[in-house]
């Protein structure tokens, strides 16, 4: 019976394993590899996972307390006292009766009674034109104080460019000042009486061709043009 030798077989298994060991490696790298994968993604969710359970409770927002008060157990006023509180109709509608009068109208009584005194409490000053020529205009002006005391008085003309000049022709007691272009002062050298007036005529020189305006003021009010 024929022996198979043991050497040549030993040899040829060697040289397998031998084959085989890089493989080996590169599973277990692999492997190696995958858990450490594993492992951080498991540490990170876990990472994650933690702020969320740190959280501190939401607080909810407390409704602010009821201003109503509550009702407590002391017996509350009386009927009695409740009607004497409240005002009963008899007394607000009298109420208007007790307002005490106005002295409103006083003052108006009182300014009416000092212009009464006063005579009307001012100066008046009439204008009025006599006669008209190309050249000239003949013109009446009425002062009358109609306050209850003695007043000087101003009266002032404007007449515009239309005017060279104005002479006092009848009246006396005045003076007259001429300012340019037209314009004219006329004052009483003495304070005008109570109730009095004076009457003055006047002659203007007209420049030939130019319409006359006229205006006139006494003591700053204006005065009435006849």
């Amino acid at each position: 019976m024929p022996v198979r030798p043991v050497g040549p077989r030993e040899s040829g298994t060697a040289p397998k394993v031998v084959a085989s060991v890089p493989w080996i490696v590169v599973v277990l790298v692999v492997v190696t590899l995958v858990t450490i994968v594993l492992v951080a993604s498991l540490s990170f969710r876990g990472r994650e996972s933690e702020p969320a359970a740190d959280l501190p409770p939401l607080a909810l927002p407390i409704a602010p307390p009821s201003s109503t008060a509550p009702v407590s157990g002391s017996p509350g006023p009386s009927s009695r006292q409740t009607a004497e509180a409240r005002p009963s109709r008899s007394a607000t509608r009298s109420a208007p009766a007790s307002r005490t009068p106005s002295h409103t109208p006083a003052a108006p009584r009182a300014t009416a009674e000092q212009q009464s005194a006063d005579g009307g409490g001012a100066v008046v000053a009439t204008y009025r034109v006599r006669d008209v020529d190309p050249d000239s205009v003949e013109a009446e002006l009425l002062v009358t104080n109609d306050t209850g005391r003695a007043e000087a008085w101003t009266v002032r003309l404007d007449f515009g460019a239309a005017v060279r000049g104005v002479r006092v022709v009848s009246g006396g007691g005045v003076s007259l000042t001429s300012q340019g272009d037209g314009r004219f002062v006329l004052s009483g050298r003495q304070a005008l009486g109570a109730g009095a007036s004076v009457e003055l005529g006047l002659h203007l020189s007209l420049h030939v061709g130019v319409d006359v305006r006229t205006g006139c003021t006494v003591n700053g009010d204006n005065c009435v043009l006849g």
